[in-house]
């Protein structure tokens, strides 16, 4: 398949079409001038298609590209006059020039079928030949012929030509390519592939299938990735091999010391080589590379694989020993790469860089399998945190496999379970942490973080029996007293030991099912983590948002991000992106929210970590539901169920159950709304921190749908919730759903008490549906002035947080109440428009661009355009200009069910 290569097709497609005409694909090899060529001849299947190339070794011969080309053609030359058919016999020999044969001979052809000639590497072609194609291409317009030829460099013969150059490929299309040659490879692997291969298809797909499986998962050093090639590449040796051999020696060396280091300087180079600038002259004079300061660019990057490939073992060895001496900064990789035995000294070099690749090249140096097993410990940690699962759990089993040290061991089973916690089982990689953890006798901190750990892992699992284990757990730890007097306090610094150990008893209790108490210490916890190790803050995070402290979170996540991306975490980060997701939510910012959780979700699919692309897609569905977007909605609650019932996780599977009950519930489905619901509080898809976070829309469901049974156990859980939190804005949304089912006498106090708690914030969704019901409840008691003030933020707050089905909601009780109904005086044409038409119209109507009204809608800016596209002319203008006066700034009507008027 080609990529990157649209508009080159369109242009081929349109001289096919055309019947005759003649095109040059110019580019440097492996630019895709052979694949287009291709491409023409399937296209042009029904016709007649002559092909010919050329190659160095046939240059000399006069007229032989025009042999090639015209083989398959010998059963016409009987139609062609005698002596142009004895002129075309003796093609090659002594005699007159066969240009008019040939072309009489392709018109003769051009009666039947149009004709297509494709020449590739017509830079190689004889002098003779190329000549032969000149006259014919001058005269193509008085026959149905297309001449098609691919060359790299200029080529005067041809000058006459029209000319397309193929330039690099963009970054989508090399990512696709790379993806297509080598699938699974890791993110940042074909990144650094994308960019060494400059845009060249044949580069990218040399390099992606030629590393090693090691580089394939993520194990690259700063050097060449070609230096880590387990065999050769055929065809850079097939390009380059025969000019590179060419050279003088001291040329060769220069270019070898290239290939060992792409990033050395000239000056770096010339010392290693102990050469002059004129040693590179006959690099330069063969075009295999330019000379610059900052050191030599290579015309093509096979140059410099096929330089380094085709240098015998002890010239490599040697190169690098060299560059070592010359390049402080890539030094020890150097000696590292020259390295035919253990070496300690290198060892410990190596391991002090802290990357996964310098850890276990640092292992491979090492003699002692103790010290050995260390190195592939810190090195599977390294590989994780940085996104490379498989080669994190390949590292951390040959850990295991060496050391009998239990804080080796617990490394290495922390490694493990996060892999199996990620592509497999949480509950079962709970239990890898729990088994490892109760065999640490001197090391109370690490078997505390491990049970912590464990904890949070059984938060993403609700296994019953592993809630006893973790209890057993956590009354085996030590005491919190115990944990202070040994390991409180590290360079001055308060850890985090003591306050985990303090909080490991509510958290197992709240993970199990029990009541939300004990969150003294889960604050005490969250004032330690910004203090903490990143890994170390996920976790404290992570436990921390159970108690829905929105700004606490916020602050926490915000830094945590920021840690990964700067610290190159890529592994850790879709776990932070997707807590910050969380924390949004709880501070109403929804858009943001949105991104947040995107972004964590192709990089989690990238990264090959389906239980947290399952548990984003869950996120992704929430927020698409609070927004109304059904079609996203389903479809990501949807894949989040698909993997959870694949990945045993069944808080993502209740968090895209929740998503699925919250869209019927802004769409006006009460009833549907409750099925979804009561599976999450209390059902097959219960998970004890979802429950209390989807319990108000129980209720809420419950009420409209006039079922105040169901309404009974959520409204208890989420007053347990808000004693026990201490969160003012969780006392507002249990005093409101108290109201909704308290008698008419005894509601309003709690309304009133309910929007007190929320506080001065407009742009809260809590907030926001307490003014919707405290509003509705005003317009049924026929308070309907009253009502209107709080129906009126109601809407304004959902259109600001994007909430569509809330809105329309807002705007149905306000014409209820009594406000301008937006529906009876609109124009005619309006009520053909879809709902989300009628939205995007009425918005831009106010004035607002098409990205501002997509950041509201959560759609995107080419959405949006088409949604106005097609309304123009259902209301018969032709630009946005005329909608203001059309509309004399309207709100959008309601959809769903109208509330009966008292």
């Amino acid at each position: 398949m080609l990529h990157g290569r649209i508009a080159e097709q369109a242009g081929i497609t349109r001289l096919l079409a055309g019947e005759s005409g003649a095109l040059m694909l110019r580019g440097e090899a492996g630019a895709g001038r052979s694949a287009l060529l291709d491409f023409a001849a399937e296209l042009a299947s029904d016709q007649i298609v002559l092909r010919a190339s050329g190659a160095p070794e046939e240059s000399h011969l006069p007229y032989g590209g025009l042999h090639m080309l015209l083989a398959t053609t010998r059963p016409h030359w009987k139609h062609l006059p005698a002596p142009q058919r004895d002129v075309l016999e003796r093609l090659g020999e002594p005699g007159d020039p066969p240009y008019l044969p040939v072309w009489n001979l392709l018109r003769h052809l051009a009666e039947r079928r149009p004709v297509l000639c494709l020449v590739d590497d017509a830079h190689w072609l004889d002098r003779e030949s190329l000549a032969v194609l000149s006259f014919c291409v001058r005269r193509l317009a008085a026959a149905r012929v297309v001449i098609l030829v691919a060359a790299q460099g200029e080529l005067p013969a041809l000058r006459e030509i029209d000319e397309l150059d193929l330039r690099g490929v963009d970054r989508q299309a090399a990512l696709d390519i790379v993806a297509e040659c080598r699938p699974g490879i890791v993110p940042q692997v074909r990144e650094r592939i994308v960019e060494d291969a400059r845009g060249n298809p044949l580069a990218l797909r040399e390099l992606a299938a030629g590393i090693g499986p090691a580089q394939v998962e993520g194990g690259l050093s700063p050097l060449g990735l070609h230096t880590g090639w387990p065999g050769r590449s055929r065809r850079a040796d097939q390009l380059y091999g025969e000019r590179l051999r060419a050279l003088p020696e001291r040329t060769r060396t220069l270019l070898l010391l290239a290939a060992a280091d792409p990033a050395a300087s000239l000056p770096e180079l010339l010392a290693a080589a102990r050469a002059t600038p004129a040693d590179l002259e006959p690099a330069e004079t063969a075009e295999l590379v330019e000379v610059r300061p900052a050191g030599l660019t290579p015309r093509h990057l096979l140059i410099l694989v096929a330089a380094y490939q085709s240098a015998p073992v002890s010239a490599r060895i040697a190169a690098h020993r060299a560059l070592a001496e010359v390049s402080p900064e890539r030094r020890v990789w150097h000696l590292a790469a020259a390295a035919l035995e253990p070496d300690e000294e290198i060892a410990r070099e190596l391991a002090a860089i802290g990357t996964s690749s310098a850890l276990e090249r640092a292992a491979e140096l090492t003699a002692d399998p103790e010290l050995r097993a260390r190195h592939h410990a810190a090195a599977a940690l390294a590989a994780c945190d940085a996104g490379h699962l498989r080669r994190a759990a390949d590292l951390a089993t040959r850990a295991t496999e060496l050391s009998a040290e239990p804080s080796t061991l617990a490394s290495a089973a922390r490694v493990l379970a996060t892999v199996e916690a990620e592509i497999g089982s949480p509950a079962k990689a709970a239990r890898m942490l729990l088994d490892s953890a109760a065999r640490i006798d001197d090391d109370h901190a690490t078997a505390i973080v491990m049970i912590a750990d464990a904890i949070r892992l059984f938060g993403y699992s609700g296994d019953e029996g592993l809630a006893g284990q973790i209890a057993a757990a956590v009354w085996a730890a030590p005491a919190a007293s115990h944990v202070s007097s040994r390991v409180a306090r590290s360079e001055g610094q308060p850890t985090w030991s003591a306050p985990l150990a303090r909080s490991l008893p509510p958290l197992a209790k709240i993970m199990a099912g029990g009541p939300f108490s004990g969150f003294a210490a889960i604050g005490e916890l969250v004032e330690h983590t910004p203090a903490l190790a990143t890994q170390q803050a996920i976790t404290a995070t992570s436990l921390g948002l159970m108690a829905a402290d929105a700004g606490a979170a916020l602050r926490l996540t915000s830094t945590l991000v920021a840690d990964c991306r700067h610290q190159d975490l890529m592994g850790l980060l879709p776990y932070a992106l997707q807590l910050q997701s969380h924390a949004l939510l709880l501070s109403g910012r929804n858009a943001e929210a949105l991104r947040q959780a995107t972004e964590g979700l192709k990089l989690a699919g990238d990264l090959g970590q389906t239980h947290r692309a399952g548990h984003l897609s869950g996120v992704v569905a929430l927020i698409a539901a609070m927004n109304g977007d059904e079609k996203r909605c389903r479809a990501y609650a949807e894949s989040s169920l698909a993997c959870c019932a694949d990945h045993d996780a069944p808080a993502s599977a209740a968090l895209a159950t929740w998503a699925l009950g919250l869209l019927e519930l802004g769409l006006g489905r009460a009833s549907a709304a409750v099925a979804h619901l009561e599976r999450v509080v209390a059902g097959p898809a219960h998970h004890p921190v979802v429950a209390v976070r989807c319990a108000a829309d129980l209720v809420d469901a419950a009420v409209q749908a006039d079922l105040p049974g169901a309404a009974v156990e959520p409204l208890a859980l989420l007053e347990q919730w808000a004693r026990d939190t201490r969160q003012r804005w969780i006392g507002a949304v249990a005093l409101r759903c108290r109201a909704l089912v308290a008698p008419d006498g005894e509601a309003e106090p709690l309304f009133v008490g309910a929007l007190d708690l929320h506080g001065p914030s407009q742009a809260s969704f809590q907030r926001a549906r307490t003014e919707l019901a405290y509003g509705q409840w005003l317009r049924r008691t026929r308070r309907r002035s009253e009502a209107r003030s709080h129906l009126r933020a109601a809407h304004a707050a959902f259109e600001q947080l994007g909430g569509l089905p809330w809105a329309e909601r807002a705007a149905t009780e306000l014409s209820a109440a009594g406000e301008p109904s937006p529906a009876e005086p609109l124009p005619a044409a309006l009520r053909g428009l879809t709902p989300q038409e009628r939205h995007v119209v009425f918005l831009a109507a106010q004035g607002a661009s098409n990205r501002e009204i997509a950041a509201r809608l959560f759609l995107s800016p080419r959405t949006v355009g088409y949604h106005l596209y097609r309304a123009f002319p259902k209301l018969g203008i032709t630009s946005r200009t005329e909608l203001a006066s059309l509309l004399q700034e309207r709100r959008p009507p309601a959809r769903g069910r109208s509330p009966d008027r008292p």
